[in-house]
């Protein structure tokens, strides 16, 4: 039997490590890849912000939360991808796996709950 408590959690968690890795690599490295001043740094700056709401509304509403991280984890690395010319898989692992993991978790976890209740007494 497949725990919802489980997804739940693991979700909870990588979703934290996510947005404290991608935090740690954005003011490290991955913020001297934008121009200061462009109109770049502020969307990409605006879709984590999006991540990081997202992220805290899984907490409470896992379908709606996971359901925004996903989006966000595919809108950012694509963004960035584009508009910077940073490789398409260095995009993805820094840009869209921290948030794209937890995103499909709470997914999963939301789905495990409803298939709970959904499923006949045995």
């Amino acid at each position: 039997m497949i725990k919802y408590r489980q997804y739940r959690w693991a979700a909870r968690l990588t979703g934290l490590l996510g947005m404290v890795f991608f935090i740690s690599y954005f003011t490290a490295t991955g913020f001297l890849e934008f121009d200061i001043q462009g109109e770049e740094l502020t969307f990409v700056i605006i879709l984590f912000s999006m991540c990081l709401i997202a992220y805290i509304l899984s907490w409470f509403i896992e379908i709606i939360g996971g359901l925004l991280l996903t989006i966000s984890a595919v809108l950012l690395p694509f963004y960035v991808q584009l508009n910077e010319g940073i490789s398409a898989s260095k995009s993805l692992i820094y840009y869209g796996l921290p948030f794209l993991i937890p995103g499909i978790l709470f997914i999963i976890a939301w789905w495990i709950k409803v298939m709970r209740k959904t499923a006949p007494e045995q």
